[in-house]
């Protein structure tokens, strides 16, 4: 438990009426078998079994006008309630995200302008403007999808950072930075799932749209390409409708269109993101529906070894993960109530996300 209450020791001084309060919320919720000011923080032993997840969520409501907090933990087989005042949180600085968006803007626009050559048949500038449009709309809905959920269960967080980076993508990503823990399994769960969710269905539907505008192109038959399951699904099916443009000799492939190249990435960008492992949309969802540091240990170790034996190009996600893994998960701030039944059904899901994004080379 001191995990999560060391921090606050200090922060403030809890007096007698304080406790008195505190304990009469608490134990208007919560069966307990002791009640105690613990190294300067007020501590409940609470009865199990017992409900506690909508318990708790009323706790921390009748918290908030006190400026206060609650962690509810295991703690050698008992259950354990600490309140500790509720951290400042940092105002965020809006200037910083528009500067990072205004530069990866020019990087994505600087990629998509030397993305084709000039047989292709679309004017530089254009291909430029449509991919830095594409892959900002796939990466800025992922990112919405948690931000806005951060905000439906009350978390702070911050707009979406877009981060610039070199050819091939021109981009590193995006992220939002939380400031709050989410209140319990249910909300980190959300949190984690519906930015992948998300992303997948925009990546998707610019995947399909891309197909459609691909444009044959000589391209060399040695050439291994990385192509998601998803996309092998796509060309199958739109080659049997004639949705993709016929190959005639001497071209022996196709040109990515910026549009679906956008799809492309946004598609391996969701695998990468639901790898359940450290602070990865997939390692929240694993962190929510999993117990034991063994049982997260198993899943991050599997994780790495998924990138390096998928090939090079993964090779510096796999060290990231490595050391991303070093810093302990912090959890929500209810790690005692399960994972409700509809999200573990919501796990199926996700795995087939993720399978349909794994790129295989062909």
């Amino acid at each position: 438990m001191s995990d999560v209450s060391e921090g606050f020791v200090g922060t403030r001084s809890f007096q007698q009426a304080d406790f008195e309060k505190i304990t009469q919320l608490v134990t208007a919720e919560f069966k307990i078998q002791e009640a105690l000011m613990e190294n300067g923080i007020p501590t409940y032993y609470l009865t199990w079994p017992q409900e506690t997840k909508q318990a708790f969520l009323r706790l921390l409501k009748a918290l908030e006008g006190m400026e206060l907090i609650a962690f509810l933990r295991k703690v050698d087989e008992r259950v354990v309630l600490k309140v500790v005042p509720k951290p400042p949180v940092k105002p965020n600085n809006p200037r910083i995200n528009l500067i990072m968006l205004l530069a990866t803007i020019c990087t994505t626009f600087i990629t998509g302008y030397f993305m084709l050559p000039a047989t292709a048949g679309i004017p530089p500038v254009i291909s430029g403007i449509i991919f830095s449009a594409s892959i900002l709309t796939v990466l800025g809905v992922h990112e919405m999808g948690h931000k806005l959920t951060a905000n439906k269960k009350r978390m702070d967080a911050t707009a979406p950072y877009f981060i610039p980076g070199l050819p091939p993508l021109g981009t590193w990503g995006a992220v939002i930075m939380q400031k709050s823990l989410p209140p319990n399994r249910d909300a980190l769960f959300d949190v984690g799932a519906n930015g992948p969710i998300a992303g997948f269905i925009i990546a998707l539907i610019f995947s399909a749209v891309g197909m459609t505008l691909l444009i044959p192109g000589e391209i060399p038959p040695s050439e291994v390409s990385l192509v998601p399951v998803s996309w092998v699904l796509l060309i199958n099916g739109f080659a049997s409708l004639n949705l993709i443009p016929p190959l005639a000799p001497p071209n022996n492939g196709w040109y990515m269109h910026p549009i679906g190249y956008a799809g492309w990435a946004g598609t391996v960008v969701t695998m990468l993101n639901l790898l359940p492992a450290a602070m990865l949309d997939g390692g929240h969802v694993a962190r929510a529906a999993t117990i034991s540091d063994r049982q997260r240990f198993v899943l991050t170790f599997a994780s790495v070894a998924i990138l390096l034996f998928s090939g090079s190009e993964f090779m510096l996600m796999a060290f990231l993960i490595v050391f991303m893994s070093m810093f302990r998960h912090p959890g929500p701030l209810d790690d005692v109530s399960g994972l409700s039944k509809s999200r573990k059904w919501l796990i199926g899901a996700l795995v087939a996300i993720f399978v349909l994004s794994f790129p295989i080379r062909v």
